[in-house]
């Protein structure tokens, strides 16, 4: 992560921040970064939970606002549909369809959306 971190910066300051032309740079420059992604050990994993992490602009806490589910037997077919959390409620999109759920089936989710809680308005 560090070394991609590392490569962008590098990108952007060769183009004077042109970000079309640092995107040519990173691409012409892949066989550097696969050579040093090869020599550069990789960052030491932290079992520590995510809360331990410090946070500079305040508590780090989330709710589930929305997620998406597909409904089909591949993702290469069939249909996707999405839940929202509205005035407390979920809600079932499905194109022109729309209806109040009583159960929404969020351990089926394709993708879960959440929104930063400002923990001083609660």
């Amino acid at each position: 992560m560090l070394l991609i971190a590392n490569a962008k910066t590098s990108a952007l300051l060769s183009t004077g921040h042109n970000l079309e032309r640092a995107a040519d740079w990173l691409f012409s420059h892949a066989g550097e970064l696969d050579a040093m992604m090869e020599t550069t050990p990789a960052p030491a994993t932290s079992s520590a939970p995510l809360k331990h992490l410090p946070l500079f602009d305040g508590p780090g806490k989330y709710r589930l606002k929305a997620f998406i589910t597909h409904m089909g037997p591949s993702t290469a077919s069939g249909h996707y549909v999405c839940h929202i959390l509205k005035q407390g409620k979920w809600v079932f999109f499905n194109d022109s369809k729309v209806a109040l759920s009583d159960a929404p089936p969020r351990e089926f989710a394709y993708l879960y959306l959440y929104e930063r809680v400002d923990v001083s308005s609660q």
